[in-house]
């Protein structure tokens, strides 16, 4: 599906308070995933998103999140904060940091500039392969768009540019560190594929993305 529109944007609107007052009182341990998509994960989450109808409520993450201060134990975010405009990426990281509990849990990811700037350099085949191969899978229905996609660099360049996956920005650990740390998380923690300081919050990461995926757990 696409894009929330019109009425069906104004009746997601109209439920969300119902939704998440039934979900903040019916669970003692809150946990939420932010840019879920269709995905509602193993265990008992709260899916937000902005885009895909089988989240539990709509969510715009450039306006205030509609949720109260210390709400919730673990905020999930996977491959959503390379979408965000990068005017906007303070905004999300204070709203993820108001409403997690004291001590709460980011769990972030997002393709990782060093993975793929270190394959790129070492010319890694192996890796970029797959990207290319999915790319002229496609070539039939948009030729135009994916025409360049035949090398290492073009593979690359699909992480990294708004045209392909509308990615705004590509991230490592440092820069993304430095920002969590600057918006007041006690701690920023590398994780891997699987891994994080919560174990059922590592359950969550799909196994699709781990080849290119940078793992932050950030706590509060």
């Amino acid at each position: 599906m696409k894009i929330f529109h019109g009425e069906l944007v104004r009746i997601k609107m109209m439920i969300r308070p119902f939704v998440i007052k039934r979900y903040l009182n019916s669970h003692n341990r809150r946990l939420l995933n932010v840019g879920a998509g269709p995905h509602k994960g193993k265990g008992d989450w709260l899916t937000a998103d902005a885009f895909k109808a089988e989240a539990d409520i709509y969510l715009n993450v450039y306006s205030k999140f509609p949720f109260p201060d210390n709400s919730f134990d673990v905020v999930y975010s996977e491959h959503l904060i390379e979408h965000i405009v990068v005017d906007k990426i303070a905004h999300f990281l204070q709203e993820v940091y108001r409403i997690l509990k004291p001590g709460g849990l980011l769990r972030i990811t997002t393709p990782d500039l060093e993975i793929h700037s270190s394959n790129y350099v070492s010319k890694n085949d192996i890796f970029f392969t797959p990207i290319i191969d999915k790319y002229k899978a496609r070539l039939d229905k948009q030729k135009n768009k994916y025409w360049l996609i035949r090398s290492n660099g073009g593979a690359f360049m699909t992480r990294a540019v708004q045209r392909f996956y509308r990615h705004r920005f590509m991230y490592d650990y440092e820069i993304l560190a430095s920002c969590i740390n600057e918006i007041g998380f006690t701690k920023s923690i590398k994780q891997s594929y699987g891994q994080s300081i919560v174990e059922e919050i590592g359950q969550q990461d799909r196994c699709d993305r781990a080849f290119e995926t940078l793992y932050i757990d950030a706590i509060k």
